[in-house]
């Protein structure tokens, strides 16, 4: 780096586990500049990811200022370098409007009047955590191999446990969270089978706990129907912001998440949860670390064009038709052999 780098704006704006991935970044940046502070703008319904994260100086909301008026708070930042991990034609106008000697981004329509430096998108399947450290790399900055991070205050654990407990969770025991859909009904794992791998942990002492949040009330009474003592946790809160938290906070409870392939799996890892991913369309290498605590498990088969899942789904075909019941309860259970006991805790219910 040529440059001298003391402030730092790192663009992520939208879809809740792109967020999520891209906090890796910051431990890069930090580890690299010590001393520079970094901040990072994000969208609303994504802003609750990064509050109270260690390593921010500051989070700039978009919605709050629009994108004329978040142009000009930028460039009155004087910032010595932006990283627009986005790449959308707004974020390179906001990059460009920031003034900053280096400006790093993809390459888009308008990379070069935005950007001083542009990455091609594409290539191989790379975990996209990774392809987006190639970004820093091109500003100078050596990177290393931190998973994405979210922050949880103590008493946002508590809360956790004490939301966990008020749903019917009991005290002790391992807890499995199922989170029942995705984005697209091309990549949910049938409820059906979720229901009887419920009932298969419930054999086994083994509570599930559904993240009924953003779920559809059919899916979830469907879920309740087949595996009736499965635990349901609802929507907790109206503020969009304190739900978020809230949710975070009783995902961090639980001691393995089982999902498609969705946001609160990146949001498992970032907290430090184990998980299984069961991906129907989507390739893992994009979206999963690999590492012994984050399975994943696919029918074999190339990947589905985004275009091309929805209407194959809606044909009938079963892209989870080798992913079965036994074959996630394997994986469960032996990520639950290395979990901690859970021991009742003093002073988890809250006010």
């Amino acid at each position: 780096m040529s440059q001298r780098i003391e402030r730092i704006l790192l663009i992520q704006l939208r879809r809740l586990g792109d967020v999520v991935l891209s906090t890796a970044l910051l431990d890069d940046l930090h580890r690299a500049l010590p001393h520079a502070s970094i901040d990072m703008l994000v969208g609303r319904h994504a802003a609750p990811l990064v509050a109270g994260h260690p390593l921010l100086r500051k989070r700039i909301v978009l919605e709050d200022h629009g994108t004329l008026g978040t142009s000009r708070l930028v460039r009155a930042a004087h910032y010595d370098a932006v990283f627009d991990i986005q790449g959308s034609m707004r974020t390179a106008m906001i990059t460009r409007a920031s003034g900053a000697p280096l400006r790093v981004g993809w390459k888009v329509r308008a990379s070069p009047l935005a950007y001083t430096h542009a990455l091609a998108r594409g290539g191989a399947p790379e975990y996209v955590v990774r392809r987006r450290r190639r970004l820093l790399e091109l500003g100078g900055i050596l990177v290393g191999d931190t998973l994405p991070r979210i922050e949880l205050t103590e008493r946002e654990r508590l809360h956790g446990e004490s939301d966990l407990r008020s749903a019917g969770a009991p005290a002790v025991g391992h807890r499995v969270a199922f989170a029942l859909v995705t984005s697209s009904p091309a990549r949910d794992w049938p409820v059906a089978r979720f229901a009887a791998l419920g009932n298969a942990l419930l054999d086994r002492g083994v509570t599930p706990i559904v993240l009924a949040a953003g779920t559809p009330a059919a899916i979830v009474s469907r879920m309740r129907a087949l595996c009736p003592r499965a635990v349901i946790v609802p929507a907790l809160d109206d503020d969009r912001d304190r739900e978020m938290r809230r949710f975070l906070s009783v995902l961090a409870g639980c001691d393995v998440l089982l999902s498609g392939d969705t946001g609160p799996a990146h949001m498992a890892d970032a907290l430090g949860v184990p998980r299984v991913t069961v991906y129907g369309p989507t390739t893992p290498q994009n979206y999963a670390p690999g590492l012994a605590t984050t399975i994943a498990l696919r029918t074999p088969g190339p990947a589905v064009r985004i275009r091309d899942e929805n209407r194959l789904h809606r044909a009938g075909h079963d892209f989870f038709s080798k992913v079965t019941v036994d074959m996630v309860m394997g994986e469960i259970v032996a990520l639950l052999d290395d979990a901690p006991k859970r021991m009742p805790a003093s002073g988890a219910h809250v006010r």
